[in-house]
């Protein structure tokens, strides 16, 4: 690893920093906005250049307050122990069991693919999204796997705390990589709902250009009651998968106003590429053209001859 690119912990917490090449200035969340990281759990400094190879990324689609009043017996089990959307929770009247034990899943096969694999690096993506408490979804995600006694190789943990959406997710989590490692993944594997597969891998990988041969999508869904995959399918393509092949950047309304309404602030997008290459902070700005469609027209790091 480059001196000059030295991965160094920020205030003895899991937030991530480097040091700026022309000014030696310690950069670390621009934005401002809280992690709620476990102090003192991650070691940003541990993992030399060349280790990791493999990006696993964990998507998260709630918060654990672990850290909030009110906290119940039974930890990340108990759903009241999470704040979920209205759609995520349990209904006794069908049996529809919280979708907090599908996140618990998630975490779950991501420490397993870890375990498995030497050369992997584990990214927890999600932003502050919740105004109830100030924590992100990353952090919580990582005090849950705490709670639920999985954390283990935490020298190849790292949060990454400003993505709203999962093309954020998925983009975010390779700068993230980039600036832990100091060079780009050779392949990623994203943990999240099945459902969610063709999103990744038509879309948002198609949007920042990474082979497609280089990526994968470990998905796990709740269990769905009859008829509910279908319903949520349909869900998927209409304000899912359905919205980003209109939008592939989620640049313009309604998916802008669902990264506004989860607390995404624009200016982030400029921050987390300041220091990366030019063409990386040219994907970061990129709108999708006139149509939204276009996909971003520089050559990417990342990209294979």
């Amino acid at each position: 690893m480059r001196t000059d690119e030295k991965i160094i912990p920020c205030n003895g917490n899991t937030e991530l920093a480097s040091v700026d090449r022309n000014t030696s200035k310690l950069k670390s969340n621009p934005s401002g906005r809280p992690t709620g990281a476990v102090k003192g759990v991650l070691s940003p400094a541990s993992m030399e250049t060349g280790t990791a190879k493999h990006l696993v990324v964990a998507c998260c689609h709630g918060t654990y307050h672990r850290s909030r009043e009110g906290f119940t017996p039974k930890g990340p089990t108990n759903e009241d122990n999470w704040i979920l959307q209205s759609f995520q929770r349990s209904d006794p009247r069908t049996g529809k069991e919280g979708e907090h034990l599908t996140f618990i899943k998630h975490i779950n096969a991501a420490v397993s693919l870890l375990r498995e694999d030497p050369n992997a690096m584990l990214v927890f993506s999600g932003g502050k999204t919740q105004t109830q408490i100030d924590v992100t979804e990353a952090a919580s995600y990582l005090q849950c796997c705490k709670d639920v006694g999985k954390l283990e190789n935490t020298d190849r943990m790292a949060l990454e705390d400003q993505a709203t959406d999962s093309y954020q997710n998925l983009l975010f989590a390779v700068l993230v990589f980039r600036r832990r490692v100091g060079l780009y993944p050779e392949r990623i594997t994203v943990v999240t709902h099945a459902f969610k597969e063709r999103r990744f891998l038509e879309l948002h990988a198609r949007a920042i250009k990474w082979p497609e041969d280089k990526v994968t999508v470990l998905g796990i869904d709740p269990p769905f009651k009859t008829g509910d995959r279908e319903e949520t399918m349909r869900g998927e393509l209409l304000r899912g998968y359905g919205l980003f092949a209109k939008d592939l950047y989620g640049t313009r309304d309604p998916l802008a106003k669902k990264r506004r309404d989860r607390g995404w602030n624009g200016d982030v997008a400029f921050d987390c590429g300041s220091d990366l290459e030019p063409q990386v902070q040219s994907l970061l700005a990129w709108d999708g053209g006139a149509d939204g469609q276009e996909v971003c027209p520089d050559r990417l790091p990342w990209q294979t001859a």
